[in-house]
Formats: structure tokens, C-alpha cells, sequence
């Protein structure tokens, strides 16, 4: 069997066991609350003026949840789910059968299997964290922008490859110590272990604050994958541009737009990917990577005459949604925001304002909100991409043990990628390590409290230690090892003998480490109070 097949077996086989989200039959969503998500707001935010009345949708990789959400937001459009999972299928038929949402049908789809696609072009094609589990995520990106219609919007989700470490970092503790999808005991027995873990520990906070960690499907989904990624802007930037798209808009905190990064860092010059590579790489991008994307061979159309936003305004497809607006128009309310940092709070003059006639005062407030659309398209100041030689060579470098009595931690190797960007990576063009802490002071939003001191950000974790990370900064770099069994830790024996140790009180299915899973396993699991750390050659 190839390779590629076989992924595609192991990922089917988990969402078939684990289908995801693992969300309660009942839960309802607000009819309000997914206005982004409505196919004429993602036109107009991605410049491609009025969409279609009926718009025609498919969510290809729908999971569980997803149709309901869009069924909700979009009630008069013809909507396709897809998934590799039939039990996932299922639960998100049942899920609109209970919830009355009768515009979605279903079909499986396997999209790394284009015999299995459906026929004909979308308006708008959401594809919400799918393409880091292909094989070929370009080839199905390619063919999905292909089967746009000329104006249609194809919304992506993908992770990012430093702010998402830590999850990347348990996911390795989970391989070691042998917990996978195929169990039906593992995830709750991982969230035990994980949980046993000393509060200081960056990967116990990253798993606990994670919303998912609380039910089993969620841990499968994040920390007992069969395979997933993450992607550097750049990289994501090189995949849409080599797909034959653009992005149009994006659609994730903080900032949102690239343009309103650079202007508060100083990076008006640069494209879009190296903004948001550069939030990345200092963590300060709170969420993965969401973007509308264009076909690169349509311009952006004139959006037209001002109007309200649909859910806000028109006749309502439900008496739920009647209600709900009445209620609006009567005592205002929040609307949560998929692209901000907070919701948006609706004074009920705005929403009898846009249910019948827009007043002139207000309407470039609503518009700005994405509450009005229409108007002038907006223009990004900035050009989408550019490639920056020698980011295999930084991100090589980045993830290699380096050797020493004061090697850097590789439990924050990817804090030493952010603080060591301007040398390692000359090509991006950085100022110095001082000046970017400079730059940051106003803007970054450390995660640091209580019992952790340092670790989870960068740029908390340089404030706690300048004197250090200036020490070895100014040091001669430091030769690097291909594995940890080509090093081994001070006091080795002792340390090896407690990952073990752990592994066996607190159920790891795998329990015969050899030495340098030992090793690792020591290394994630239990030297969060050293930044420096003595690896010696072996």
C-alpha cells in the first residue's frame, strides 16, 4: 500500500472511531451568531461584491458540527457536506434533523480521492482545518480554487507551525510513551498522565487550557492525531500563491489584517506572509491561520450599494430568528465576532436601523463592523507574498539539539528561533534581538502567571531572563546533534531512570524506553525550570 493511501486509511479510521467535534446532539448556535459566516459577508470582506441569493456551498471536511453552523447562517442557500468519516456524516445529519436545518445534504468524500468529489462550481467552498491532514495539500487546494465560480470565496483553516509547538510537543510525548486513537482508553488515559504532570510544566498548561482536552474525541483530534501539521506563513503564503489563489481577507486574532500588524511593528515594507510569520514566530498569534481566498485571475468587483447585513435584515427563515431579532431591536445585545477580539455590541437604534432604514450617522461605524456591507472593496496595502531565501535552513537549524554546557532547552527551541531570528535567519531582514523587544512592548500579551515564571511566550520569557539569553546571543553558535541518541544530559543515568519511572506510575502503554526516547521523554517532560541546558556528546 502507498504511503499516501495509508494516511488517508489512518485518518479515516480515526475520525470513524473518533468523530469530531464531540459536541452535545442538542447544543444550539445562536441564529445571530454566525453572521461572518453568512456567503454575502465573506463576498464583500473578500472584495467580491454581492454573492448569489441562493449561493451554492460546500463544506468539504465538514466534521460533525459544521453544516448546522452554516445551514444556520446561510438559510437559503444549497449547502454540500463532505467528509472521509461516514459516522461524522452521520451525526452532522442527525445534528440538522434535530435542529431543523433542512438546505444541507450529505455526501463522503475522500478529497486526496478526486473520483469522489462532487460535480460542478461553489460560491463558497469551506475548508476549516482539512488541508494539513493531506498528503498533498497543493494539489487539493489547486483543485478546490477550481472549483470556484469566478467571484467565489474559498475559506481555509490551517495550523501554524510555532504558536501551535506545544501541541506539537505532546503529540511527541503521546508517541513515545505508545498512547494513540487506536485505544479506545488512551485519550482519557493521556489527559491522566498529562494532568500528573507539575503545574510549572508548559505542556500540562497548554493541554489543560486547551478547550478540547475535555472529552475524548478532542484529544484524539489534537494530541493523538494520525497526522497533521503546521505551516509557517511563509509556507502557507508559497501554497496559495503556487495554487493560483490570493488571499483576500483574513480572518483571525489578533489584528485580523496583516496591514494593521505591520502598522503597529514597523513592517509596512514587507508582505502579508512575512507579517504573519512574524506574529507566529513570537507567538503572538493566538489562533491558527484563517484566510478567504480569491482566484488570482479575478479582480476584485465594486461591492455596490450599502446594505445591511442579511441576518440582520429581509424576512426571517425561522420564528426563532424573528424573535431573536426582536429582541435585538427592542434591547440590543452582543454578536460574537469570528475576527476581532471581543463581541460587538448592537444598541438596538443599530438594529431597527438595519432592518429598515440605515441611518447616514451610523453607517460608517456598522460598516466598519461588517454589519453594513457593500461600499468601496477594500485594498490591502500590503502584497501578498514573498518568498525569503534560507527559511529550510532556519527551520533546520531551529529544531536541531545543539550541544554544550549551556545548550538552549529544546523544550523552548521554538522561543530560540524567535530570539535568535535576526542572526540565524540574516535574509529576513530583522533588526537586532533589542530593538524587536522594543517593537513588542506595547503589543505582546505574555501567558505567563502564578507558577509558571517563564516559557509560554517569548517575549515574557526574554524579559525574566535578558541577562542569559544576551550571554548567549553573543556566544560562537554551538555545534548540533541529529538525535537524542547522540547526547546525553548531565547527571543522564539518574534522569533516565525517572522518565521511565513516570512512565510506568502514571500508565504509558509503552514503558521499555530505550535510551534516547528516555532522553526526550525526560526533556518534555521535566526541565521547564532550565532554559539552558547541559547536552554533552554521547
Amino acid at each position: 500500500m502507498d504511503g499516501t493511501r495509508s494516511a488517508t486509511n489512518d485518518i479515516g479510521r480515526q475520525y470513524g472511531d473518533w468523530p469530531y467535534p464531540a459536541v452535545p446532539l442538542l447544543a444550539n448556535v445562536n441564529s445571530t451568531h454566525p453572521w461572518q459566516l453568512h456567503c454575502d459577508s465573506l463576498w464583500d470582506r473578500c472584495g467580491r461584491g454581492k454573492a448569489p441569493d441562493r449561493p451554492r456551498i460546500w463544506i468539504a471536511g465538514c466534521g460533525t458540527f459544521q453544516p448546522y453552523v452554516f445551514g444556520t447562517a446561510n438559510p437559503r442557500a444549497e449547502i454540500l457536506a463532505t467528509d472521509l468519516s461516514e459516522p461524522s456524516l452521520a451525526r452532522a445529519q442527525r445534528r440538522c434533523a434535530v435542529h431543523r436545518v433542512r438546505n444541507v445534504t450529505f455526501a463522503p468524500c475522500d478529497l486526496e480521492d478526486p473520483s469522489t468529489w462532487p460535480e460542478g462550481e461553489f460560491d463558497l467552498i469551506e475548508c476549516y482545518g482539512v488541508l494539513m491532514n493531506l498528503r498533498d495539500p497543493l494539489s487539493a487546494l489547486a483543485a478546490l480554487g477550481q472549483r470556484l465560480t469566478r467571484d467565489g470565496v474559498l475559506r481555509v483553516m490551517v495550523y501554524p507551525q510555532f504558536s501551535r509547538t506545544r501541541v506539537f510537543q505532546l503529540q511527541r510525548v503521546a508517541r513515545l510513551c505508545g498512547f494513540h486513537a487506536g485505544d479506545r482508553s488512551h485519550p482519557s488515559r493521556f489527559r491522566a498522565f498529562v494532568r500528573s504532570l507539575a503545574r510549572t510544566s508548559p505542556l500540562r498548561y497548554a493541554f489543560t487550557t486547551y478547550a478540547d482536552s475535555r472529552n475524548d474525541a478532542g484529544i484524539v483530534d489534537a494530541f493523538l492525531h494520525a497526522g497533521d501539521r503546521g505551516f509557517t506563513a511563509w509556507q502557507l503564503g508559497s501554497l496559495i500563491e503556487a495554487a493560483g489563489l490570493e488571499p483576500a481577507h483574513w480572518m483571525h486574532r489578533p489584528w485580523a489584517q496583516p496591514d494593521v500588524a505591520a502598522a503597529r511593528l514597523g513592517l509596512q515594507a514587507r508582505s502579508q506572509s512575512t507579517v504573519l510569520g512574524y506574529l507566529d514566530l513570537w507567538q503572538e498569534l493566538r489562533q491558527n491561520f484563517v484566510v478567504g481566498l480569491v482566484r488570482d485571475d479575478v479582480a476584485a468587483a465594486a461591492k455596490g450599494p450599502l446594505r445591511p447585513h442579511p441576518t440582520f435584515a429581509g424576512k426571517p427563515a425561522s420564528l426563532r430568528h424573528a424573535l431573536r431579532l426582536l429582541r435585538l431591536r427592542l434591547f440590543g445585545g452582543r454578536v460574537p465576532t469570528r475576527t476581532g477580539d471581543g463581541d460587538l455590541v448592537l444598541r438596538a437604534r443599530d438594529a431597527r436601523a438595519l432592518g429598515s432604514s440605515l441611518d447616514a450617522r451610523d453607517v460608517p461605524r456598522l460598516l466598519a463592523d461588517g454589519l453594513v456591507l457593500g461600499g468601496e472593496p477594500e485594498q490591502p496595502d500590503l502584497c501578498p507574498h514573498e518568498v525569503i531565501a534560507g527559511e529550510d535552513r532556519f527551520l533546520r537549524d531551529a529544531a536541531a539539539l545543539r550541544v554544550g554546557r549551556r545548550a538552549p532547552n529544546p523544550l523552548y527551541g521554538h522561543l530560540f528561533a524567535a530570539f535568535e531570528a535576526d542572526r540565524r535567519w540574516p535574509e529576513l531582514g530583522l533588526p537586532s534581538f533589542d530593538d524587536q523587544m522594543g517593537t513588542w512592548l506595547p503589543w505582546a500579551s505574555p501567558l505567563e502567571h502564578g507558577r509558571i515564571r517563564f516559557g509560554l511566550s517569548p517575549y515574557a520569557t526574554a524579559q525574566r531572563h535578558p541577562t542569559a539569553l544576551r550571554d548567549h546571543l553573543g556566544r560562537e553558535p554551538l555545534p548540533v546533534a541529529h538525535g537524542y541518541d547522540a547526547v546525553r544530559l548531565r547527571d543522564d543515568t539518574r534522569r533516565l531512570a525517572a522518565a521511565r519511572a513516570f512512565a510506568t506510575a502514571h500508565g504509558a502503554p509503552r514503558t521499555q524506553l530505550d535510551d534516547a526516547a528516555a532522553r526526550e521523554l525526560w526533556t518534555l517532560l521535566f526541565s521547564q525550570e532550565d532554559l539552558f541546558l547541559t547536552l554533552l556528546p554521547a
